[in-house]
């Protein structure tokens, strides 16, 4: 499991000690900052403090950048629609359409934005255990008011668990279905579209199946979303505050003074 994006990784830096709710909530405001950022000078910024934040927690860049990988498709689209569809002034053409600087400023700018949010989310699933990510989650929620909508907090943290652990599980069964066609005679370069089909038809019944499983599980096991006990009771101490506090001051700098 190491070897997959958003996937925990144990230790016993400062940053693995955090409350979840410290580290959740450090997660949203960094990506709230990130979004009213306008220049690479302050996305530089925003990089020194996330390979601060690797450091203190020891856990390997090359374990953050797995959750770059499977997103590389969708930042390409991105890029590229900017590139393309923004006017301005016109750099080439292709096909067309016009790749304009604005474009090419706008498109890499954003493209670095989601790639930082990838960054601070993974470091958030690595530091932290899935089990106090759901406490911390569960938390979070309790007080609003979630019984009019007939649903509970235990019901949403546990929802958002089960998808953190299920997105790099079923990403890595489609590198391994991906594997098994091709050695059945699949050319994924000559054939994309019946390489669509023979990969999504199996990964949906994977999906399901899977969901099936967890579901009797759970059922097996008596599972209530209300007035649950929980094994896991984070408590902030002063350290959280400690540490979200100097957090906060270093994205109010960056965002007002860089």
């Amino acid at each position: 499991m190491s070897n997959l994006f958003f996937t925990y990784i144990p230790g016993t830096s400062l940053i693995h000690r955090l409350d979840p709710r410290t580290k959740i909530i450090s997660v949203m405001i960094a990506s709230m900052i990130i979004f009213k950022l306008a220049s690479f000078a302050e996305m530089a910024l925003i990089g020194a403090v996330f390979l601060i934040l690797s450091l203190v927690s020891s856990i390997p860049f090359k374990v953050s950048m797995a959750a770059v990988k499977p997103m590389i498709v969708f930042l390409v689209i991105i890029f590229l629609m900017q590139l393309f569809l923004t006017e301005g002034t016109a750099l080439f053409s292709l096909s067309g359409f016009s790749a304009t600087r604005e474009g090419l400023h706008i498109g890499l700018l954003l493209t670095v934005k989601f790639v930082y949010l990838l960054l601070f989310a993974s470091l958030l699933t690595a530091t932290t255990a899935p089990s106090m990510l759901t406490a911390g989650i569960e938390r979070m929620l309790r007080p609003l008011p979630l019984k009019k909508a007939g649903i509970s907090s235990f019901d949403l943290a546990t929802m958002m668990s089960l998808s953190i652990h299920f997105f790099p599980l079923l990403y890595e069964h489609l590198w391994h279905l991906k594997d098994a066609q091709m050695s059945r005679g699949l050319d994924p370069g000559r054939s994309p579209f019946k390489t669509v089909y023979s990969l999504s038809v199996p990964m949906m019944r994977t999906a399901f199946r899977s969901a099936e499983e967890v579901s009797f599980a759970m059922e097996s096991r008596c599972y209530q979303g209300i007035c649950r006990t929980s094994l896991f009771d984070p408590r902030m101490q002063r350290r959280d505050f400690a540490a979200l506090s100097a957090f906060v001051v270093v994205m109010w700098v960056i965002l007002f003074f860089a």
